[in-house]
């Protein structure tokens, strides 16, 4: 009888002791639930590059992403998707989902020139610009051994043999915009040949398919030895090319300034991943920014002359910068037609 009651408390205090262990564990896990942090990224981190490989936002983010995908944990995988001038690229990068998993490497004023001049299905509001990472300023370009020493030389030239002279560009870009701005200024009258990439413009120049490019001082650096660059559309003169002048010191004896116009790569997610995932977007931010800090990316950027033109804007800054660069498109837009170049 003893051993039979002491069984059955020795069954009841199990009982308990099982329910308070079960309270307890749950307890815990809820605990640790409320303050659990996500664990991401799982998998890869696709980085779509709306051109060609060997461009300048190709090699802007493959030497990017070596850094970036360290501090991130997880391998960050480059996809080119070229086309359109970037367009086929940013509307399949729209079509992903806004989940941070999708990285956008894109470049003004093609982005914008899809949008105003291509009449793309996306808006400017559906991309959320990290940073603009490099400002690139836009350069008229010619062969080493080119008759043009000065930009004197190739207007000149251009007057005197009107709708002969071909010129290198890519369409709906700061390159044609930079271009086309110059030629309307003098009237001048040339034969415009459009490419896909600043890669495919440089190499119709060094086999002397066109007579000058509107290029980029970095971009440019491709072609450094056998080119020379005649102007820079900056504010002041570009530490990769000291000896060229800016195109207002190029233009001041014709009472004529310029404006600042570059390629502006840029990294951004889809416009909703900062609502619908805070903590994802400010690591990417954070291990960006860290990635930029590296000393080794640093002085690989050094060493490919990007340095002068690498900075962090932040994106505040970077979508302010945007804006304005997409009212100048807005504002020009009339210059930006095929046709009328060709006239």
């Amino acid at each position: 009888m003893i051993g039979g009651v002491f069984l059955k408390n020795l069954a009841i205090i199990t009982i308990v002791l099982t329910m308070f262990v079960g309270l307890l564990v749950a307890g815990c896990g809820g605990a640790q639930q409320g303050t659990k942090k996500e664990n991401w990224p799982k998998g890869k981190i696709t980085v779509v590059v709306p051109f060609k490989a060997g461009g300048s936002a190709d090699t802007m983010a493959r030497s990017l992403t070596k850094y970036w995908e360290k501090e991130l944990g997880a391998p960050m995988i480059i996809d080119n998707i070229d086309g359109a001038s970037g367009q086929i690229g940013a509307t399949m990068f729209q079509k992903k989902p806004a989940d941070g998993n999708t990285i956008f490497i894109g470049t003004q004023l093609y982005l914008s020139a899809n949008i105003v001049l291509q009449k793309a299905e996306f808006k400017m509001e559906d991309f959320d610009i990290l940073n603009f990472q490099e400002f690139d300023p836009v350069t008229v370009c010619v062969l080493e051994d080119s008759p043009y020493k000065t930009l004197d030389d190739l207007i000149k030239a251009i007057k005197d043999n009107p709708n002969t002279i071909k010129w290198g560009t890519i369409y709906g870009g700061p390159l044609q915009l930079a271009g086309a701005l110059l030629l309307d200024d003098f009237d001048l009258k040339v034969k415009t040949i459009y490419y896909d990439s600043g890669s495919a413009m440089r190499t119709a120049l060094l086999g002397n398919h066109i007579d000058f490019m509107i290029g980029n001082a970095n971009g440019d650096q491709a072609v450094k030895g056998k080119a020379r660059v005649l102007a820079v559309a900056d504010t002041k003169r570009s530490e990769i090319w000291p000896e060229a002048p800016t195109f207002s010191e190029a233009l001041k004896a014709h009472g004529k300034t310029f404006p600042r116009i570059g390629s502006s790569r840029f990294i951004a997610v889809k416009k909703s991943v900062k609502e619908k995932y805070p903590d994802r977007y400010d690591k990417l931010i954070a291990t960006y920014k860290k990635a930029l800090d590296n000393p080794e990316y640093k002085a690989f950027r050094t060493q490919s002359g990007s340095a002068s033109v690498t900075h962090y804007y932040g994106p505040e800054e970077s979508t302010k910068m945007n804006n304005e660069i997409h009212n100048l498109l807005i504002k020009y837009k009339d210059k930006l037609n095929k046709e009328k170049l060709n006239k």
